[in-house]
């Protein structure tokens, strides 16, 4: 992580729709795309924050971003597909902060593109979307990056 680094992923998983639906116990290893071509899933993590860094959400309000990118496509750079972000707890009361964010991605997009993989991204930063220089900040946040693979049956 460039700028907190004290801050570090404790849980990573995620879970399709379609297995969460049936209440699956059980974390995925793949995407899968929907009957329609779309994505849909649900990301589950686990967030350590050290002490520096439990300092800092006491003056300020500081928030977590999902971001997930393109990856392994017909594009020449990498295109946004989602970003969410919310609030993190300013008195957590321990370490690790646990958070879900449901993604759901147009088909159109994924078909388009010829998208194959997703690039996710975790970020801490106290800017919001309405703040000058917020892109920055979130890429500066960022203290975790993963690419999760499409499954297709092509």
């Amino acid at each position: 992580m460039k700028n907190y680094r004290d801050v570090n992923i404790a849980y990573f998983s995620f879970q399709n729709q379609i297995n969460k639906k049936v209440d699956s116990p059980n974390p995925d290893t793949q995407i899968f795309l929907e009957r329609d071509g779309s994505i849909d899933f649900y990301l589950k993590c686990s967030v350590n924050f050290g002490e520096v860094f439990q300092k800092l959400l006491e003056n300020d309000d500081w928030y977590l971003y999902l971001t997930v990118l393109s990856e392994d496509s017909d594009l020449e750079e990498q295109i946004y597909l989602d970003q969410i972000y919310g609030p993190v707890p300013s008195k957590i009361g321990s370490t690790t902060f646990g958070v879900g964010f449901p993604v759901h991605i147009d088909g159109k997009l994924i078909k388009a593109n010829n998208i194959h993989s997703l690039n996710v991204e975790l970020a801490v930063t106290k800017k919001t979307d309405e703040d000058e220089g917020f892109n920055v900040a979130v890429k500066k946040g960022c203290f975790f990056e993963t690419v999760i693979p499409i499954w297709s049956k092509k």
